[in-house]
């Protein structure tokens, strides 16, 4: 596509302007006629950016040299149809003419929000702010009993370079306030509000204060999560969050009908940040959030808020730089490609995020790079939308984010601010999504609030999950008693609170009965059935790094696999008067274990597999082939898709039934730069008594030939670098 096809295509009014090599030059005439964006907000707006901004200003320099014109018309023409730009930051400075916060002394009497904004119309960019609440290193300073207080005191926050602040403060009051005077008095279609999660436990007066009030005892610091006290401590912690996400929601709407988001990146955050999903379901009207974990969290993040948004396109957001702490070190060409187009095949909107120099300019250098891969994503737009195909869902469970082994620690030992914390539950969610993904078997995310979405697949894995109702076990039983096929390793559903002892709730579904633990420190899962053997040959046995669930199968259920303990229990090795069987490794017993490790039982119309450990959490090849094995041949095609592809190709299918297609889209997602173009055999699964009329591939609409297979469309895409799409056409 040429330069002029292009701007015709990005639709942001910038016809005209110099190239990128020359941003600084350009100039808008003010006197231009405003007009509208040409694109519907939010669901046609898939190329918006962040420029982050938490800049102070004790130094003159800071923000001086902002150049509003020059910032703005150099992110329309890098083709970006939409900015979230900076209202409030970490600092605490507002960047509007507040008359109620503090304004940023570097901008000397000017409005640099309305600047923006002006220019923003202008430039015919949609416009959104970012206002940051809890960060706020002002208010921190200036009012010591707003504060968070962690359990073991300040001394570690005032190391730090970050003032939080307790949102049952008073500090309440000050940031709703602050809220309604942006939104009453500037003219934009949303706001994100970043970092509404708690920075760690708080123990400030006005936190301890309420939980008095409300439950007559002191907030508990020890962590037990079988302890009723802990628990209802952490529900009002995430009550109390919600609450306050929602007088912020109700804020702005009371203002202007805006679109509102909350930061949503915390959905895989663990219990700490105290933030429950119903947040980004309830008091969000889209969901959106930073990742910087790569792909393999990027993949499984999209996946969630797929299930999880209310407003399309939902906003998957990452940074230009290698992350956000790092300032200057742009990440290669092919990652920001990859990064940028992973959202694409997800029909879902990118947001980049790069940040402003301290004296107010930007690296125009970068918006030439961010120009050409805006270049290549905008002709596939007016082709996302529709609704996700996946036979798969893995179920991910927000209650479930904690490590059981913290049992008994204080909560001073776990800093409010380290790095994240241990969640055996999200290890699985993270290794089923990557076996499914490289093994190309469709799937979603479903979780604790979207349950009723299990209706939509044929498949569910729960991985290693550690909290579960009864009301939700009644879905899963009803899941796989109408056909489903369920999958369920480790403590999965167990009721550890079951007055008669520990059991699974899913028991007569699962074919097992829990007995307890076996093992210490290493434990092995050796197959029976001759097909699991074939899939982990030349091995005789998996290993897992710690105990395994032991378990009674019930009569009837099919036993392929079975733990086997080390030829010497680990922990009672020691350098003098003890005897192991290798020095430096623990080899299995010589003869396999007769305990169930790996269980098929029938239940209703459906199938269920049971896993003693949760293999699937584990990086090893063989942990995928077996994984894989064990769960097609339950769950037997046909599948919505299939691939014939490298490991590395993801794909994904969505189906737009108001217009008769399938849309297709494979992203290279190789780790080792340059990309390697690949090759792909794809076969989509046409809807019951339709036939395919058309296979074209995108953006140019060239015909691809193609063959029915079956109960598929099968075709050929040809060699592609980083993304290849393909609309299939039915009648």
């Amino acid at each position: 596509m040429d330069r002029r096809t292009f701007n015709k295509v990005l639709t942001t009014g910038t016809m005209g302007l110099a190239m990128p090599g020359s941003f600084v030059q350009a100039r808008q005439d003010a006197s231009m006629v405003r007009a509208e964006p040409a694109t519907q907000w939010p669901g046609q707006v898939y190329r918006r950016l962040l420029v982050d901004n938490h800049v102070p200003d004790w130094d003159p320099v800071f923000l001086s040299r902002f150049d509003p014109v020059d910032y703005v018309q150099t992110i329309a023409t890098a083709g970006f149809q939409a900015l979230m730009q900076y209202a409030i930051s970490d600092a605490g400075l507002c960047l509007w003419r507040t008359k109620i916060g503090q304004v940023h002394r570097g901008m000397k009497g000017r409005d640099y929000f309305a600047e923006v904004m002006d220019e923003c119309k202008r430039q015919r960019l949609h416009r959104t702010a970012l206002f940051l609440v809890i960060w706020d290193n002002l208010a921190f300073e200036r009012h010591p009993d707003w504060r968070f207080q962690p359990e073991e005191g300040e001394d570690k926050i005032l190391e730090g370079r970050y003032g939080f602040t307790c949102f049952n403060t008073p500090y309440r009051d000050y940031v709703l306030s602050l809220v309604h005077e942006l939104v009453s008095s500037y003219d934009f279609e949303g706001i994100f509000y970043d970092m509404t999660l708690w920075p760690g436990v708080c123990y400030c007066p006005y936190c301890t204060t309420r939980y008095w009030k409300e439950y007559n005892t002191e907030p508990p610091r020890v962590v037990d999560w079988d302890d009723p006290e802990w628990r209802r401590f952490q529900a009002a912690r995430e009550r109390w969050l919600f609450e306050f996400a929602q007088d912020l929601t109700k804020t702005a709407k009371s203002a202007r009908p805006i679109l509102v988001e909350h930061q949503f990146a915390t959905v895989f955050l663990d219990w700490r940040s105290g933030v429950p999903l119903k947040l980004g379901v309830e008091a969000s009207d889209s969901v959106g959030g930073d990742f910087y974990a790569g792909l393999t969290e990027f993949s499984l993040a999209c996946k969630a808020f797929n299930g999880l948004n209310r407003v399309r396109p939902f906003e998957f957001m990452t940074s230009a730089t290698k992350n956000i702490m790092d300032f200057v070190t742009v990440k290669p060409y092919g990652q920001l490609r990859v990064e940028s187009l992973l959202p694409t095949v997800h029909s879902a909107a990118s947001l980049t995020i790069d940040a402003i120099n301290p004296d107010g300019t930007i690296n125009h250098n970068l918006y030439a790079v961010l120009e050409k891969i805006n270049r290549e994503r905008a002709p596939y737009e007016p082709f996302l939308g529709g609704s996700l195909m996946a036979d798969v869902a893995i179920y991910y469970d927000k209650q479930s984010m904690y490590d059981p082994d913290e049992k008994g620690a204080h909560v001073a030992s776990l800093f409010y601010h380290q790095p994240k914390a241990p969640a055996p539950h999200f290890d699985g969610v993270s290794g089923a999504g990557r076996i499914l993904r490289e093994g190309h078997v469709p799937f979603s995310v479903i979780t604790n609030v979207t349950l009723e979405q299990l209706r939509d697949y044929r498949a569910v894995i729960v991985p290693n999950v550690l909290e579960l109702t009864d009301e939700q076990a009644a879905k899963f039983r009803s899941f796989v008693e109408k056909g489903g096929v369920l999958y369920a390793s480790g403590p999965s559903s167990l009721d550890r609170f079951n007055k008669t002892g520990p059991r699974y709730l899913l028991e007569d579904v699962l074919g097992v009965q829990y007995k307890g633990n076996m093992g210490t420190q290493v434990t092995f899962l050796t197959p029976k059935d001759d097909e699991l053997k074939k899939s982990i040959w030349p091995q005789n046995e998996i290993i897992h790094k710690g105990p395994m669930i032991r378990a009674e199968a019930s009569p009837g259920a099919e036993v392929l696999g079975t733990v086997t303990l080390p030829y010497v229990d680990p922990e009672s090795i020691h350098v003098i008067g003890s005897h192991f069987a290798q020095q430096i490794s623990d080899p299995p017993a010589p003869t396999p274990g007769s305990e169930p490790g790996l269980v098929v039982n029938s239940f209703g119309r459906g199938k269920a597999i049971w896993v003693a450990a949760p293999i699937e959490a584990s990086s090893d090849a063989v942990n995928a082939q077996l994984f894989l094995t064990v769960l097609r041949r339950v769950l037997p095609g046909p599948y919505y898709f299939e691939v014939d592809a490298h490991p590395s190709v993801e794909m994904t299918l969505y189906h737009q039934a108001e217009n008769q297609r399938l849309l297709a889209g494979l992203l290279n997602m190789q780790q080792q730069l340059p990309l390697i173009p690949l090759s792909a055999t794809v076969r989509v699964q046409i809807p019951l008594g339709r036939h395919g009329r058309h296979v074209t591939r995108l953006p140019d609409r060239e015909m691809i030939p193609f063959k029915t297979v079956g109960q598929y469309v099968e075709f050929r895409i040809d060699p592609f670098e980083a993304v290849a799409m393909a609309i299939v056409e039915y009648d």
